[in-house]
């Protein structure tokens, strides 16, 4: 989960790329549903600039080869030129495949940001 983050945080896209399982989405509901690939999330990553994430609480849960982390944070950052601070409940879906943990899926719902770029 940290590498992960960190992964975020420094835009590392060879980095995130390992730490993306190979069927990895972002996927949104709200504002406006949305599946995102981890090619075109890798592709965005350079655009995707964190000036801080504040996580104010978090469960995690495993059971085997599965595991789920949910967490509420506080974001302040910028994607591709737009405000996209606010606070979000995130849900990433962890695999364990050949002995390694992978981000599957990702869910996040933003509580107070505003639209989603591209969108």
């Amino acid at each position: 989960m940290t590498e992960f983050q960190r992964c975020i945080a420094e835009r590392d896209v060879e980095a995130a790329t390992v730490v993306l399982d190979a069927d990895y989405a972002l996927v949104l509901v709200q504002p406006v549903a949305a599946v995102v690939s981890k090619d075109r999330w890798l592709a965005t990553l350079p655009d995707y600039i964190v000036h801080s994430y504040d996580v104010q609480e978090q469960l995690i849960d495993v059971d085997g080869d599965v595991a789920a982390v949910l967490h509420r944070a506080q974001m302040h950052a910028t994607v591709a030129g737009v405000d996209r601070s606010g606070v979000f409940i995130v849900t990433d879906i962890w695999r364990r495949r050949d002995g390694q943990w992978r981000v599957w899926k990702r869910h996040s719902t933003p509580l107070t940001a505003g639209p989603v770029p591209g969108s």
